[in-house]
């Protein structure tokens, strides 16, 4: 078969198909009759509702996840996609659930973390069946709904339904991703105590995805003085945008940032240090003071070296370190962070080494969420039919690679991540106008189809 022609035939079906579910704005939302929300459930719906449609096979796991697939024998391919999104922000050009084409882009919430990507392995399974393609195998496309935040929906799916024997998530970038480091969200929760200084931190705020480069915090001081001119001064020496506002002895100091994921800190711009760095030079006496500054100094670097955890592996590369919130109120700070450390490292040397840093300051340490890393290696079958298929495609001499971020590929017994986003794609998720290059999903479409056809065949 001719897959790069056969995946141009299928733009026009691809974009029809993403507009439509692109439109749900599939957010989680607590709810009493739908696990994850009504949107979500609504995305999940459209998404089996199409398939059958098409002919394929669907199951609907009690709204937790389904799957659509097609092909016979025993074993299972996997594909792990999730149809839930990040909430839209502010600043967008065009309506986040009002998808839009233009430039050859396709502009939505969820363009490219993950609806467009899943649909365009979707659309690479149709390609094939409408070829009359018979795999040997069962090819099955795994729909998760609680990706951004607990994975609760995909843990509960796969409690029901078999595990693939191999499975790629449409959830990062080309070439193969075949390791990824582990993922540990934590909150710390310090007493902050009372202060009697002129100048006083009354509160801060900023940051609630511990996933996202926070960007902007806030932070109310009460201070005789008229701080305007030293923010200002420290906000055009470090090269920010902020503002102040005055009120009955208060001041309400702003900080923006740039937001990005938390897998690559070091591209963005952290609203919460960049205000602790003014505010620890305001507020300098005193615990609170002394608090104010540890954080700032723990936290201002995204390589760990504050929190005493900078290392690196030749598999994975460095660790990353992202202060992705706080909340400083009423006698108590409590900041979440997140880390992604290198596939070699040692957990519970990391675990134990914050939580001695929480109790020298008589915090509290909470894990939220740990992902263990995981690794493939780069000679696996699996992983070089995955590499060749990529490396005919685009006629690149591509090698295996790793991520710091956290995919479905993790929850496989045996996983990579692969695509949909190629090396000079830009990387939009999470980000206001987020969109994909629909050139890039048309030739994800095909390098999808051709992996199938050689894996079940």
């Amino acid at each position: 078969m001719d897959f790069n022609t056969l995946s141009q035939r299928y733009e026009n079906e691809f974009l029809n198909k993403s507009i439509d579910l692109l439109k749900i704005p599939s957010i989680y939302e607590k709810d009493d009759e739908y696990p994850y929300g009504k949107p979500i459930n609504e995305a999940l719906g459209k998404m089996l509702e199409m398939a059958e449609n098409d002919g394929f096979v669907t199951k609907n796991v009690d709204g937790h996840g389904g799957h659509i697939e097609f092909g016979k024998g025993e074993e299972v391919i996997g594909i792990l996609g999730h149809l839930d999104v990040v909430p839209a922000g502010q600043g967008w050009t065009t309506p986040p659930f009002e998808p839009s084409i233009s430039d050859g882009k396709l502009f939505a919430r969820g363009a490219q973390d993950d609806k467009g990507p899943v649909m365009a392995a979707y659309i690479a399974m149709k390609l094939l069946k409408d070829q009359e393609f018979e795999p040997k195998k069962k090819i099955r496309l795994i729909l998760g709904t609680d990706e951004e935040r607990d994975w609760k929906g995909i843990k509960y799916y796969f409690k029901h339904e078999t595990m693939p024997s191999m499975g790629f998530t449409p959830d990062a970038s080309f070439p193969v991703i075949h390791a990824e480091k582990g993922l540990l969200d934590s909150y710390i929760t310090f007493p902050v105590p009372g202060s009697e200084a002129e100048t006083a931190i009354i509160s801060i705020y900023g940051g609630d995805r511990l996933n996202m480069v926070p960007d902007e915090a806030k932070a109310i001081v009460q201070s005789n003085m008229d701080i305007n001119d030293t923010f200002h001064r420290y906000l055009s020496d470090h090269k920010l945008e902020g503002n102040v506002e005055y009120a009955e002895n208060k001041h309400l100091l702003t900080v923006k940032g740039k937001a990005v994921h938390a897998s690559k800190p070091e591209e963005g711009l952290n609203a919460i240090t960049a205000l602790l760095g003014y505010l620890q030079t305001l507020v300098n006496n005193g615990e609170a003071g002394e608090l104010v500054t540890w954080l700032y100094k723990s936290f201002r670097e995204t390589t760990g070296k504050g929190l005493g955890l900078d290392q690196s592996d030749m598999v994975s590369g460095s660790l990353t370190s992202n202060l992705g919130s706080i909340e400083y109120k009423d006698g108590s700070c409590k900041v979440g962070f997140n880390l992604r450390y290198p596939v070699t490292a040692n957990y519970n040397q990391i675990y134990n080494q914050l939580n001695y840093l929480a109790l020298e300051r008589e915090g509290e340490m909470e894990v939220y969420d740990h992902l263990a890393a995981i690794h493939i290696e780069k000679d696996h079958p699996f992983v070089k039919t995955l590499l060749s298929v990529y490396n005919k495609a685009t006629g690149e001499q591509a090698e295996a690679q790793s991520m710091g971020g956290a995919t479905y590929a993790r929850s496989l017994k045996a996983g990579v991540a692969f695509g949909a986003l190629f090396n000079d794609s830009p990387d939009t998720a999470h980000q206001k106008d987020e969109h994909v290059r629909i050139k890039d999903m048309t030739k994800a479409i095909e390098i999808y189809a051709e992996s199938l056809y050689k894996l079940t065949r």
